[in-house]
C-alpha cells in the first residue's frame, strides 16, 4: 500500500488560552458535535513517572471550553482537587468531568471519579465508573460509555473486582450501569484502545489483544477484523474506515475500506492545512464520520463522508 492522498482541512475553530497559566489535558467531539477542550491551571505529576494519582494537593482551576457553529461557551471550575482526564457534555444544561482513575480503600469507600457540575460550574453531584478509564464519550439522551485499559480490566488501585472488567461499559447519567459487554473468549478485551460513539444507540470499539472492531448496537455485538495494531482512534462511515496509524505511527492516518468481515487498507491520508502544511495533532478524537485534529491553538474537523474511496 502506498498510494497517499493530501487532503486539506479547514479549521472548525481557533481559540487563545494564557499559555502560562492554563494547560490543555483533554479534547473531544460531544454528542452534537461540539469540540470539547479541557484545560487545567496545572497538571499533576504521575505517580513514579506511571501512574496518574486520583486526588491532588493543591487545587486546580479547570476551564471547559465549549465550541459549536463558531461559538465559544466557557465554563470555569475552581479549586479542584481531582485529577480530571475527560470532558463531555452530559445533557444540554450539565458537564461530566471525570479522572481516569479510582481507588477502592475498601469497607465501601471508593473514588467517585465522575462528578458533574452545571454550566456555570456549580457541583451537582458524583459517583464511581471504575478505576483505569481509557476513553468516555456521552450520548446526546445523557448516557455515558466508558473503555478501560488493562488496568481496569484486570484490577489494580485496591480493586479486586474491577469495575471495568468487561472492558465497555454504558452508564445512566447517574452512575447506574444500563449494559456491558460480554466478554467472549474469542474477542475479550484486555484494552480498549479506541471508542467510537456513532449515535445514541450505536457504539463501536477497537481493542487489544486482537486488535478487531467491535459494532455494539440494542445489546449485540457484530465483530470486524482490520488491517492495523495499535491504533488509537477512528471514524466510520458506510463501508469505509479512518484510522490513525499503528504502533509508532499515530500521526499518520489511513483509509480502509470493509470487505465481509475484514477492513482491507486503501491508502495513506495526510491532513494539510489551507497552507499546505501537514497537520500534527496533539489529541485526536473520532465520533461517527467526523475526526477531530487539535493542534496547538486549532481545531480542525474532517468528515469521513467527504472522501472519496478510489
Amino acid at each position: 500500500m502506498k498510494k497517499i492522498e493530501k487532503v486539506k482541512v479547514d479549521t472548525v475553530a481557533e481559540w487563545e488560552m494564557e499559555t502560562d497559566a492554563y494547560s490543555l489535558c483533554h479534547v473531544s467531539l460531544g454528542p452534537d458535535g461540539e469540540v470539547c477542550l479541557l484545560l487545567a491551571s496545572s497538571i499533576p505529576e504521575l505517580i513514579d513517572g506511571s501512574f496518574a494519582p486520583t486526588r491532588t494537593d493543591e487545587a486546580i482551576t479547570y476551564k471547559a471550553l465549549m465550541i459549536k457553529d463558531g461559538e465559544l461557551s466557557e465554563t470555569t471550575i475552581p479549586k479542584q482537587k481531582w485529577n480530571y482526564h475527560f470532558l463531555q457534555p452530559l445533557g444540554d444544561d450539565q458537564l461530566l468531568l471525570a479522572c481516569a482513575r479510582s481507588i477502592n480503600y475498601g469497607g465501601g469507600q471508593v473514588d467517585e471519579n465522575a462528578r458533574v457540575f452545571d454550566r456555570d460550574g456549580n457541583f451537582i453531584r458524583s459517583f464511581c465508573l471504575g478505576d483505569g478509564i481509557g476513553h468516555l464519550y456521552t450520548t446526546g439522551d445523557g448516557k455515558i460509555w466508558t473503555g478501560y485499559y488493562d488496568e481496569g480490566i484486570f484490577g489494580n488501585n485496591g480493586w479486586d473486582d474491577p469495575i471495568g472488567k468487561d472492558g465497555l461499559i454504558c452508564w445512566d447519567g447517574f452512575g447506574h450501569m444500563l449494559e456491558k459487554h460480554e466478554q467472549p473468549e474469542d474477542h475479550f478485551i484486555s484494552d480498549c484502545y479506541a471508542l467510537n460513539v456513532t449515535a445514541d444507540d450505536e457504539v463501536w470499539f477497537y481493542f487489544y489483544t486482537d486488535f478487531h472492531i467491535g459494532k455494539r448496537r440494542n445489546g449485540k455485538t457484530e465483530y470486524f477484523i482490520p488491517n492495523i495494531n495499535g491504533a488509537t482512534a477512528f471514524a466510520v462511515h458506510g463501508e469505509l474506515l479512518l484510522s490513525t496509524g499503528g504502533y509508532g505511527e499515530h500521526d499518520r492516518f489511513y483509509l480502509f475500506e470493509k470487505n465481509a468481515s475484514r477492513y482491507r487498507r486503501l491508502k495513506e491520508i495526510v491532513f494539510v492545512n489551507s497552507s499546505g502544511k501537514k497537520l500534527k495533532p496533539l489529541f485526536t478524537s473520532a465520533r461517527g464520520s467526523k475526526i477531530l485534529l487539535q493542534c496547538e491553538s486549532a481545531s480542525y474537523l474532517f468528515d469521513l463522508k467527504s472522501l472519496n474511496a478510489d
